[in-house]
């Protein structure tokens, strides 16, 4: 096997399907919502693995997974992958119009796109449709269309649909685009005009279809604009779902509103059910963990690396062992305190402080810590997917670089020293990024707004560098919420928050608040921040309170006042989030 690197991490859509269904992890991604009859919303932010997802059930996948497993192919439900980021969905033509006609071509473009999707999807199953045996859904199509299908007698019936969705695109352009700025095209489509009967037809006249469900998946749906946003909700919010369905991906840092084309709203639970991608992750028992370690091991099988993510990522073995010496260390100091090692609150002091004695106990002068192994880097990845194979990727490539003439199954593992070098240079360049950069590649991001978040997280790394020295009672928080949200500062700093999470620079959480029963949200700054500052990646199940003029204050100055208060952790049980390995 020539030398490849598995852990290459560009966007889902540029793998081929061989690769999506060797690489997805079908236990941890939500498939059983996807595939069912429901209306959901999959969010999450990029790289969390919501196109991949959508993919993965798409109609091709599924037949795919079927014949390499020798079942029977399951007709029952059918994926339809609509993607929205795409030239024709851009298109920004509407914004030249009043705002009915604005909503009418909206739709008309979103449905021919979806109606190309489900055409290229449904012509591959089954029979050929041709005219010679079966001229009926020519016929229908002509009448119900306005078009004559009959004209294409020489290609399948499917394939007459794509062509007819082509020419209804052309002429659309060419309308739009005419001198004449009063002219209009008048023979725009909608969901009921084209898409509903379009269904119909294929259910009755495709044999494998009948009562087979559609299962639309939009992906990127925050890229349509306001009108496409209103119809897609609008279809959402039909009642009758036994023949088709939508499933909608969203990112979170993506404005998508929940409004309809006739100004009421769809509502969670009652027309959707939404699936986070991403979720907290405090220790290796969470299921995120659980879910890398799977999407990692899968990939070094995929070029026949045999030993696990845990032994390729190897930890340094002084680090190891000096965390083991703290742990030992603050065990002592919890018998003294306590009685004993063993009782709830003995179990809560070793978790807070054994991590923090490590870094308290370093010398001073010290270099930063020798970052490595798996649990370092998925901690690392911050809850997302593409954070995690972005350094493993860059790690193999260094393993191969020292190579000569051998194959990827001669590689057992990526030497600590490696990973940590690997983890340092990424660390640095977020940095470096983050200050030289996020203005001139993020939208909306001017030069003033990158100067005060590069200030705000150098700011926020000295404040959670301060309390892992400090010995706290939670000195190894490295997340924030924020008090007095009514500061006149509030929207200024939403707007700094917002260019941040578009960044991937920052993380926006639910969690469970001081007041029982309640969520509240949270921030999560990546945590490939936290190596060039000497903290600890790990973190812990706490949250700082942090007031918004302070944090205001931290990007106009870079100063950020010790004065702060510590979040509840929720009412867990900090034993059971305590790693004992």
């Amino acid at each position: 096997m020539k030398l490849h690197n598995p852990f290459q991490f560009e966007a889902a859509n540029g793998l081929s399907n061989e690769e999506i269904v060797d690489y997805y992890i079908d236990d941890f991604n939500y498939s059983r919502f996807i595939q069912s009859k429901r209306n959901v919303f999959v969010v999450g932010e990029r790289g969390s693995g919501k196109t991949m997802a959508l993919l993965y059930n798409r109609w091709e996948l599924q037949k795919l997974r079927a014949e390499r497993e020798g079942t029977a192919i399951d007709y029952s439900t059918i994926g339809i992958y609509v993607p929205c980021n795409t030239p024709l969905i851009h298109k920004p033509e509407y914004r030249l119009l009043d705002d009915f006609l604005g909503s009418v071509l909206g739709e008309h473009l979103l449905v021919l796109a979806v109606a190309y999707s489900l055409a290229e999807v449904v012509g591959t199953i089954g029979r050929p449709l041709n005219f010679d045996d079966t001229p009926a859904p020519f016929h229908e199509a002509s009448a119900l269309f306005g078009v004559d299908l009959d004209l294409l007698k020489s290609i399948s019936f499917f394939d007459s649909v794509r062509m007819f969705v082509q020419g209804e695109i052309r002429q659309t352009q060419l309308a739009i685009n005419s001198p004449n700025r009063e002219a209009f095209y008048e023979n725009t489509f909608s969901f009921v005009s084209l898409l509903a009967p379009l269904l119909d037809l294929c259910s009755r006249h495709v044999e494998e279809l009948r009562g087979s469900h559609f299962s639309m998946m939009i992906d990127d749906a925050h890229s349509l604009n306001e009108y496409q946003m209103k119809a897609l909700n609008s279809w959402i919010a039909y009642r009758d779902h036994t023949r088709f369905s939508f499933k909608v991906a969203v990112a979170k840092s993506g404005a998508f509103s929940k409004v309809t084309s006739s100004g009421g709203e769809i509502l969670e639970r009652h027309d959707y059910t939404t699936v986070d991608l991403e979720a907290p992750l405090h220790n290796r028992r969470t299921r995120y963990y659980e879910m890398a370690k799977l999407v990692v091991e899968r990939r070094l099988q995929r070029v026949c690396v045999k030993v696990g993510p845990e032994a390729f990522f190897p930890s340094s073995e002084a680090m190891k062992r000096d965390l083991l010496m703290s742990r030992e260390a603050v065990a002592k100091e919890a018998e003294q305190q306590f009685g004993t090692r063993k009782s709830k609150a003995a179990l809560d002091y070793i978790y807070k402080q054994a991590r923090a004695h490590y870094f308290r106990s370093r010398p001073p002068k010290a270099g930063r810590p020798p970052y490595s192994g798996f649990d370092t880097l998925v901690f690392l990845s911050t809850g997302v997917i593409r954070n995690l194979l972005e350094p493993c990727f860059w790690m193999f490539d260094r393993v191969l670089s020292d190579m000569d003439e051998l194959s990827t199954s001669d590689v057992e593992s990526v030497s600590p020293d490696i990973q940590s070098e690997i983890i340092r240079t990424r660390s640095d360049d977020l940095w470096a990024w983050l200050r030289d950069d996020l203005a001139r590649d993020i939208e909306g991001c001017s030069t003033e707004d990158g100067d005060r978040a590069y200030r705000m997280l150098d700011a926020l790394a000295i404040f959670f560098h301060g309390r892992l020295l400090s010995g706290g009672s939670e000195p190894n928080a490295t997340s924030f919420t924020l008090s007095g949200i009514n500061s006149d500062k509030m929207p200024c700093l939403n707007h700094l928050l917002d260019v941040l999470r578009r960044a991937q620079l920052i993380y926006v959480r639910n969690g469970p608040a001081k007041d029982k029963g309640r969520l509240e949200r949270y921030f999560v700054p990546n945590r490939m921040l936290w190596p060039t500052r000497k903290l600890d990646p790990q973190g812990q199940y706490a949250r700082v309170s942090i007031s918004v003029d302070d944090l205001w204050n931290a990007a106009e100055t870079g100063e950020l006042p010790a004065r702060t208060e510590d979040a509840d952790d929720g009412g867990l049980e900090q034993g059971e989030l305590f790693d004992e390995d």
